[in-house]
Order: C-alpha cells, then structure tokens, then sequence
C-alpha cells in the first residue's frame, strides 16, 4: 500500500513518537510510506525516518491556519496515487480531512492522541469532531477516549483503539530490585505544565520530608510554552523556591532522548497527571519492568492495575500521592520482583511495536476492501 503520514513537526512529543514509530514500521513491512509536516524545523525524531529512507515533504506555513497546507496534502494524495491517509492530532486532522473533500481517492484514518479533557473550547472541538464525519476512521490510543468517542452518533462504528508500540527490545529486561531503598529515586517524564501536575507531585514530596522520608526526584521534559504552561510553571519554580530542603532533591533535566538508559537509574516511575491519552513514559517503565506510580484516571488502572503493576492515587491529593510512594518504599523485595515481573509481561503482550504496526496494518486492510472493522 502507498501511505502517506501527517503530523504537525517531528519535535519531542509523544504523537510524533508513535507516528515515527508506525512510519517505520510500515516501512519494514514493505509498505510505500511518505510523510508531510508543516512545521519542518522542529526535527527532535527526523534521524530515525532518514535511516529508514522514507521520504519526507515539508511546507513551512507559518502562525495561524493555513489553506496552503490543505493544499498540498490533496496534492500529495493524488499526484502519489496513496491508498491511505494517516492523521495524528487535532490541526492535522483538520488538515487531512478537508484535504479529503478534494481528494477523496484515498482512504483517511484520523488519530486522537489525548483526552477529551484537555479541550480547551467546546466550540472548537465540537467543530474538531464534527470534521471525523469525514474520516473513514477514528482511532484512539486509549480504551477510555475510544469509549467516549463512541457516543457520538456520527462516529458510530467507525471508532477503534490502538494502543501506542514499543520497540521492546530497546529497554533491559535486567531490572534488578533495589537493595537499597533510601532515598528512594523516582523519575518522571513529561512537559512541565498543568496537566502533568508537578505541584501536587511536589507537596507529596514535602510531605514525605516532614515524616522523615527522603525521596530523589528527577523529572525529564522540557517547558509548556503556552501562557497558562508559562504562569503554571511559575508558580512551580515558586513553591520549590518556598520549599529549599524539598528543592535540593528535585533535578529538572529538560528534554533527553535516552529514556531507556534513564529509567535504569531511577527505582520506579511517578505519573501524576490529571488525564491522558496513552503516556509513553508508562508503557517504557512499564517494558523495562518497572513498577509505575499513576494518578488514577483515563486509562492507568488498566496500565497499572493498583497493587499489579504499580499503585495509583488520586492527582490531587497529595497525601494520596505520598501513601503509594510509602506504599512502594515498604514493599518487600518478593513484592518488588512481582510488580516489575508483571510490567514487563503486561509490556510484551500489549505494546510492542509489531502488535501497533499490525494492528494499523489490518484497519488498513478491511477499510480498502470494505470490510468495517470490529468496535
């Protein structure tokens, strides 16, 4: 099949992660891929789409919407002659649907990355969703959007879940459980800004301070930079300048590329935010077989399962998030062994790469030959 690919840019997030991720492996499995991107200087994951061949056009459309971009998609679908169209995120959803009405030959899979509460308008995303009337088929990355989205009419039947892919490979399988507990070193990864939650993650920390217990906290990403994400983090950087003996064991990193290699200096992973889609982060602890501390929404208590994988809380209880790192802390090392034995087989049957690529590989299959796919 001829697949062409759309996305905003290639920087460090975890839409362009996953969409790299399917690039490749379709590429692997002998597919014609191609990709289009408007926002071309952004190229935090662009090296792994080179290594791989796969073509890439890129238009530079500049601030606000652009029909130019509308455009040229159409143009790549017809003058390429592709079987398949792929979307990631809301504005190249957009782009790719109206492209469809004028260039309707191919087939159009429109994917969204995030929760329903993280629309910022009603307004818009009623337009937003109105627009996957369009589409052939919506795709979610988790069971609670994809349940959601189904209640719209319009989207009925025509609604699937996939979840994010891992090369598996790619993480140790060697976790070890750590002798030493004191101070315990968490890791959390994600943009610094509200709906990651830091404050309360730090107040947890605070308070676990107070009771004598010492917790390192290294948290990896870079800053939203939104006006809410910039007055957000202000007032982050402010309660850890009110609070300096907390302050002296949080490490920002800023934005890295080698997760894998940062997982195995960390005891666990703490994943506080207020909703999601599918958190990358999660799955990779949850590969390199490491127990997982998440809030208690969307799809976590499936990832994470309280007392399988991990233990969740409440985001905005601090002495929620406090009480399952007390909880981890106290394990013994039999409990330890059997959270990180169960994250790497939940990892292995669930997210890897091939299970994500043949899963899109199908919905691609039964969409050309008119064959609607199971919901």
């Amino acid at each position: 099949m001829k697949i062409l690919l759309v996305i905003d840019h290639f920087g460090s997030g975890g839409a362009q992660r996953q969409m790299v991720e399917l690039a490749c492996g379709l590429k692997r499995r002998g597919h014609a891929v191609e990709m289009f991107t408007y926002f071309p200087r952004r190229d935090f994951f662009r090296a792994q789409l080179d290594r791989q061949q796969i073509t890439v056009h890129e238009f530079d459309k500049g601030a606000g919407f652009s029909l130019q971009v509308v455009r040229r998609i159409a143009t790549l679908v017809n003058s390429g002659a592709m079987d398949i169209v792929v979307s990631y995120l809301s504005s190249p959803n957009i782009y790719a649907e109206l492209a469809r009405l004028i260039a309707p030959r191919a087939k159009l899979v429109v994917s969204e990355r995030t929760n329903h509460l993280d629309d910022k308008s009603w307004i818009v995303a009623t337009f937003r969703r109105a627009l996957h009337a369009i589409a052939d088929q919506v795709v979610a990355n988790s069971e609670s959007q994809s349940e959601w989205l189904r209640h719209k009419w319009w989207l009925r039947g025509k609604v699937t879940c996939i979840y994010n892919g891992l090369a598996l490979e790619t993480f140790s399988t060697g976790y070890v459980v750590p002798a030493e507990r004191i101070p315990l070193r968490l890791i959390a990864v994600g943009r610094v800004g509200p709906e990651k939650n830091p404050l309360n993650l730090i107040r947890a920390l605070e308070a676990l301070r107070r009771q004598g217990q010492l917790v390192e906290l290294t948290w990896v990403g870079g800053r939203d930079g939104s006006s809410a994400g910039i007055a957000y983090c202000r007032q982050v950087d402010e309660l850890l300048q009110s609070l300096p003996e907390t302050a002296k064991h949080w490490h920002w990193l800023g934005e890295v590329s080698d997760i894998p290699r940062l997982l195995c200096e960390h005891h666990a992973l703490v994943h506080p935010s207020l909703y999601e889609g599918l958190p990358n982060v999660v799955c990779e602890a949850l590969a390199a077989g490491m127990p997982v501390l998440a809030s208690r929404v969307c799809d976590h208590p499936l990832l994470v399962a309280d007392g399988e994988r991990g233990f969740l809380f409440d985001p905005l209880d601090p002495s929620d998030i406090s009480g399952a790192i007390l909880r981890l802390q106290r394990l013994s090392n039999e409990g330890w062994n059997f959270l990180s034995r169960d994250a790497r087989r939940y990892a292995e049957q669930n997210l890897g790469a091939d299970r994500m690529v043949g899963a899109y590989e199908s919905l691609f299959s039964r969409l050309r030959t008119g064959i609607e796919p199971v919901t």
